[in-house]
């Protein structure tokens, strides 16, 4: 849920990657007669050359073309984050008849009363965000398409588990990429969406030191082959998408707003986001369509992203195994912990359903602007930064187990010190107004993650109840702090 929507270490979400382009082929045409040679046997040593040639060749093509593997999807808070290929259980096919009905039933709204409610397609709907935005609009009565392709940056088993959770709410995610241009053009044939929340991304900061190009695919060329759709739909849809804090960059001036200059990023994933933003400011200027883009700050809660501190530090210390802490320099040898503007899910999705309600139409029709449409940016955070060492403070407490700390200077990996979100104007224009302290929202969490994972744990906790003074409890039932 991610919704990330995806998401999440392991798009939708994610993201999608962007199909290979075609090669251009170019015909020269010669006009004029080319002087007789003289031809005499190929020698050996030419045969040699020739055959070398074309086996490489071969091998080359060989190695372009053959799919790569992905691992299968297991329910484990361990999976390893490695490439972001769709698993191959994503590509199923879509179309026909069937499809198509499926489509537009998930996506007609069934507000109570007959009353007029939305269609939105939701992007990254078996992530993190996604999930959960999905599922709230659907309590609604809107109608909700959702659109994801359960890429492996994280275990794909924790997405097809939040999109079993939509499909018994009557929410359908259909098997795609994000920069299928044939697939958005054909769902946007088919359902005429009013709204599109668009969560599919690549997230992660630090995972675009592995693997750049992800990055670009998704949140450039993903972003851009929807924008496309969107322009060329009749009638346009509204847009609202996730950027990020993280385009705050290097900016020092806190709390972080939306006039704050966001042109120094501190990561490519950052880099990407600022990308997107400008790149959506062209098409609500050319093509007139209505964009907001949505700055999330440290979103966590249940069902969350394996990739995110909280997570794997539940994970880790659940499994008595150490967990990493950084500190970063305050000049000279003065230290400070990192801190996070932590926002919970249930306000963020708070926050996207303002937008979607709040944004005004677009303009275009037949691909042409007809007039100025809206073109919004804005925070969502929670205005309550938290130091790390403070998140696991909480954590030991509520798993009732004492963290192993490394504490080490932050590396130079696209992390920023501090997040702090100035959220003034998605008050002032969304009603948004975030109602969740960190403590109360890592417990939900915390509950989510021992029913997920150690559901045995739970029955242990509840049988000799939560103070009985026995010490911490990992997963393997051992009190000991020490690293493994």
């Amino acid at each position: 849920m991610a919704p990330q929507l995806t998401g999440a270490p392991g798009s939708a979400a994610a993201a999608a990657g962007a199909a290979p382009a075609k090669p251009q082929f170019h015909h020269y045409h010669h006009h004029h007669r080319l002087a007789p040679r003289h031809h005499h046997p190929p020698s050996l040593l030419s045969k040699l050359a020739f055959w070398s040639v074309c086996s490489l060749s071969l091998l080359l093509a060989f190695l372009l073309l053959a799919p790569s593997s992905a691992p299968s999807p297991r329910a484990s808070p361990d999976s390893p984050r490695r490439s972001l290929h769709a698993h191959p259980d994503s590509a199923a096919a879509w179309g026909g008849a069937a499809w198509e009905k499926k489509v537009r039933a998930s996506a007609r709204a069934r507000r109570p009363g007959g009353r007029a409610g939305l269609s939105v397609l939701v992007t990254g709907a078996a992530g993190f965000v996604g999930c959960h935005a999905a599922a709230a609009l659907r309590r609604r009565g809107d109608g909700v398409l959702g659109l994801d392709n359960f890429n492996d940056y994280y275990d794909p088993a924790l997405k097809r588990g939040r999109a079993a959770l939509l499909a018994r709410s009557g929410v359908y995610v259909v098997d795609g990429d994000i920069a299928d241009a044939e697939l958005l053009a054909k769902l946007f044939d088919v359902a005429p969406f009013t709204h599109v929340l668009h969560l599919a991304a690549q997230a992660g900061v630090r995972h675009a030191l592995v693997d750049p190009m992800s990055y670009v695919r998704a949140n450039v060329a993903g972003l851009v082959a929807l924008l496309e759709a969107a322009r060329a739909a009749d009638p346009q849809p509204a847009i609202v998408w996730a950027s990020s804090s993280s385009v705050y960059g290097l900016n020092s001036h806190v709390p972080f707003s939306e006039h704050d200059r966001t042109d120094r990023p501190a990561s490519l994933y950052a880099a990407t986001k600022k990308a997107g933003e400008e790149i959506a400011h062209v098409y609500n200027h050319i093509y007139g369509l209505s964009l907001t883009a949505l700055r999330f700050f440290t979103v966590y809660g249940p069902w969350g992203r394996p990739d995110m501190a909280y997570f794997f530090f539940t994970r880790d210390i659940l499994a008595g195994r150490p967990i990493t802490v950084y500190e970063s320099s305050g000049g000279g040898t003065h230290q400070t912990t990192i801190s996070r503007d932590f926002t919970y899910i249930d306000d963020i999705v708070k926050g996207c359903i303002g937008a979607l309600d709040t944004a005004g139409r677009s303009t275009g029709s037949g691909g042409k602007k007809r007039g100025p449409a809206p073109f919004r940016t804005y925070n969502l955070g929670n205005t309550s930064p938290v130091p790390v060492t403070q998140l696991v403070d909480l954590l030991e407490k509520m798993l009732k187990v004492k963290a192993v700390r490394r504490v080490v200077k932050m590396p130079r990996n696209g992390d920023v010190p501090y997040t702090h979100a100035n959220i003034s104007l998605a008050q002032r224009e969304l009603g948004y107004r975030p109602s969740t302290d960190l403590q109360t929202g890592l417990k939900k969490f915390v509950r989510w993650y021992l029913e997920y994972y150690n559901p045995e744990l739970v029955v242990k906790q509840k049988q000799h109840g939560s103070s009985n003074g026995k010490g911490s409890r990992g997963r393997n039932g051992s009190t000991s702090s020490s690293a493994r």
